[in-house]
């Protein structure tokens, strides 16, 4: 006790040291996050094709007349000519599709195809919604090599070999990610929708989020939001897409066709089963209640609803002008006993109503079973057991129709690697997001402080449990710690330091007269005790010697 007492008379020293501590590094994260000159990348090393659109110079407006929506370099923060958004980078800018209910198309092309045999392939793109996406989208496409149109000509039925992005309409909202795979066999294409759910950011928050697209070499898919893993599938799962990369080994037998005399209805109807006589279709299913009688205290003659009798016309009602006055109607008080006007029986369920008579089934004896084609196998059977390589892409193109306009696309890449991906964002998107958080929280310490106390808030809300189980844990050491320093409390209340352990002496020394005192009052019982057993012994005969010694024990105690 005097141990903990010493060590909690030295606690606030450490206490003000975490304060002071916790003031330095606050100031410390201000003053080392203090912002700097943004600087826009023009590349990104090991990137196939990187676009942070400081210009427009290598991309080509579609000339088909279809599309005619308006394409223009803008900044993060300006939206329909005026500075209406938060902008972390005014150094930065994108390229923003800028016509409600249009269509847009332009597209860059590569000197060289891009193949991704042995590699795999990313995508990556940021994009600002300025506002609410309702009806449109606002992906990317990977025009294909093999099938390349001059960028001019581009429209719709333009090849291409992947389509990531966001798209809604309506409540549908989702993240296309569309591969069209070419066979091997007979060269045919199809389209491979990923289906499922795949997580997207809310269209409405008017912020840049960043969505990345991974194949890798393994042909595994994975979709990231904002730098998070959000969806994953295999190009080699046969239920991830829509149609599988690899077609069936089976098909139907299109030569073949059910039999004229094939049954494949298991029931028929019984023939035993006939409708009766006294079956009546035609009876409705509620009639008049024929036991019903009118109330003697209905007025059949009395209207629902009366001039008010209280009412007047107003004082500056002029009749040639106005009309003549009439009074607001109001309920007529003589129907509320039980009714006015004319009568009518209820309606009850009508005892000889049947319905329409059906015939019974009975299972069918020439029942042969479901018919289905017999199996062939298929002639444009393959398997690609490397999704990944997929078809060549030669370029890059914005084909959209939306009914909204400021849709900002920014900082295109295309690479093989999903490291390059990363440092891309890093550059990038995160530098962005970090401006915006010095934004948002303001200069100073006191800012940092407020602002990383809205980031654990925020933590804590996306992770309540973890946070819930640490919080508890904190409190239970509390709730020890207090009571295991209890009895220290009790011993600096007497007195603290020198002067405590003296009482503490002085303490002691009395419990010592107070033993000595009690030993020799314990000593004149013990004398007594032996007198008298030793009385007992001579009157007792020899054989009771051993019961009196065990008086003499309880005596002595």
């Amino acid at each position: 006790c005097r141990g903990a007492s010493v060590s909690r008379a030295r606690w606030p020293a450490p206490a003000m040291t975490t304060r002071l501590l916790l003031l330095v590094a606050l100031s410390a994260l201000a003053s080392a996050d203090e912002e700097k000159p943004y600087e826009v990348p023009t590349s990104i090393d090991g990137a196939f094709f990187f676009e942070p659109f400081i210009n427009t110079e290598r991309w080509v407006r579609t000339e088909d007349e279809n599309y005619q929506g308006e394409l223009q370099l803008q900044s993060y923060g300006v939206f329909r000519g005026k500075a209406e958004l938060p902008d972390a980078l005014p150094a930065d800018q994108g390229l923003e599709l800028s016509s409600a209910a249009r269509k847009h198309g332009i597209s860059t092309v590569f000197a060289e195809p891009l193949r991704t045999k042995g590699v795999g392939l990313v995508v990556q793109f940021e994009l600002l919604l300025k506002q609410p996406l309702q009806c449109g989208g606002a992906y990317l496409k990977l025009l294909s090599a093999d099938e390349a149109v001059p960028p001019a000509a581009l429209n719709g039925d333009t090849a291409y070999t992947l389509m990531f992005g966001p798209d809604k309409c309506g409540a549908v909202h989702k993240t296309h990610f569309i591969l069209r795979h070419k066979s091997p066999v007979d060269g045919a294409i199809k389209e491979c929708h990923l289906v499922g759910e795949t997580a997207a950011p809310p269209l409405s928050d008017k912020k840049p989020h960043l969505y990345t697209a991974v194949i890798t070499p393994e042909s595994e898919v994975k979709i990231l939001v904002d730098g998070k893993e959000v969806r994953s599938a295999s190009l080699l799962d046969e239920t991830a897409f829509s149609a599988p990369i690899n077609p069936p080994k089976k098909v139907d037998d299109p030569d073949d066709s059910k039999p004229d005399d094939w049954v494949d209805e298991p029931q028929m109807p019984d023939p035993a089963s006939v409708k009766p006589d006294d079956w009546d279709e035609e009876a409705p299913r509620l009639i008049e209640d024929p036991a019903a009688e009118r109330p003697d205290t209905w007025e059949p003659d009395e209207p629902l609803q009366i001039p008010d009798p209280t009412a007047e016309a107003p004082a500056d009602w002029d009749a040639d002008e106005d009309g003549e006055w009439e009074a607001p109607l109001v309920p007529n008080p003589k129907c509320k006993p039980s009714g006015c006007g004319e009568w009518m029986r209820p309606q009850v369920a009508n005892p000889a109503y049947k319905g329409k008579w059906v015939q019974a089934k009975i299972d069918n004896p020439a029942y042969v079973g479901k018919w289905a084609p017999r199996q062939i196998d298929n002639p444009a059977y393959y398997y690609d057991a490397a999704p990944h390589d997929v078809m060549p892409i030669g370029g890059v193109g914005i084909e959209l129709w939306t009914m909204q306009d400021g849709i900002l696309f920014d900082n295109i890449l295309v690479a093989t690697d999903p490291r390059v991906a990363e440092e891309a964002a890093e550059r990038t998107f995160s530098a962005r997001k970090a401006a915006a958080a010095r934004l948002e929280r303001g200069d100073g310490w006191l800012g940092a402080a407020s602002f990383y106390l809205s980031l654990a808030a925020e933590y804590a809300r996306e992770n309540a449990l973890p946070v819930g189980v640490a919080v508890c844990a904190v409190l239970a050491s509390i709730v020890l710690l207090c009571c295991c320093r209890a009895p220290a409390r009790a011993a600096e209340a007497g007195g603290g330091g020198v002067e405590g352990e003296e009482g503490e002496e002085e303490e002691g020394e009395g419990e010592e007269q107070d033993g000595e005192e009690d030993g020799e009052e314990a000593g004149e019982g013990d004398e007594a005790a032996e007198e008298a057993a030793e009385a007992a012994e001579e009157e007792k005969p020899a054989a009771s010697t051993s019961t009196a010694r065990r008086r003499t024990r309880k005596a002595t105690d």
